[in-house]
């Protein structure tokens, strides 16, 4: 059996066992990220946001990606996928996959911008890190942002990920972590399927009506 029914038994394992500083913010990673993000959110108190990033899929094998991008443009790169990057249009890639980034900051988050994050620390989720270059992008859009600190956290991860990872944030916390080749997040979940907007959506306005989303937050 997985270790975890879905991704909001997953959250809430995590904010059970994993110490949260009280002036955090919680960026999910969407759409997989959210639930994970919502139940951290809930169960600590502190507020939500969404940093819109994507992985830039291999084409002829769209669920791997070979680096990620910013909602800035910022393209990333995995070295391990190097190889490939003269056989492929990573230019015509990173537009399409930045115009669905653009596409959700958009429907999430109204096009908002940012606000500073002096004095706190940012905190990246997903339900899982498998190459680890999603949360990179994430973590390289919101060091802009001057938070104290970045943290990232998922149920699952690779240890060659966590390594990884450790050479940008300042920590970096797995429930689980598994050198299985290959790595599938979705196999340590019995319920993994594919969140729609409208199920994201639903968790923003949520949050939203309980004072814990970032963009609206006002402290008590």
């Amino acid at each position: 059996m997985a270790p975890f029914k879905d991704r909001f038994d997953a959250g809430i394992k995590l904010s059970e066992v994993i110490d949260i500083p009280k002036n955090s913010v919680v960026f999910a990673i969407p759409r997989g990220g959210v639930p994970i993000g919502y139940a951290i959110s809930l169960s600590k108190r502190i507020p939500f946001d969404i940093v819109v990033v994507r992985k830039l899929p291999i084409p002829f094998n769209p669920e791997a990606g070979f680096g990620s991008i910013t909602i800035d443009g910022k393209v990333i790169l995995n070295p391990n996928f190097e190889y490939l990057f003269s056989q492929i249009p990573i230019d015509t890639i990173a537009r399409e996959v930045l115009e669905e980034v653009k596409r959700r900051d958009f429907l999430y988050r109204k096009n908002a911008p940012y606000k500073s994050l002096e004095g706190k620390t940012a905190i990246v989720v997903d339900d899982g890190f498998a190459s680890g270059y999603t949360a990179i992008a994430a973590y390289e859009f919101l060091k802009k942002l001057n938070p104290d600190k970045i943290i990232a956290m998922a149920p699952v991860c690779p240890t060659d990920t966590r390594k990884l990872l450790e050479r940008y944030f300042d920590e970096v916390y797995c429930l689980i972590e598994n050198d299985k080749k290959p790595f599938a997040v979705a196999s340590f979940y019995e319920d993994f399927h594919d969140l729609r907007d409208e199920e994201v959506l639903a968790i923003i306005n949520d949050l939203k009506e309980k004072n814990l989303l970032w963009s609206e937050y006002e402290e008590n």
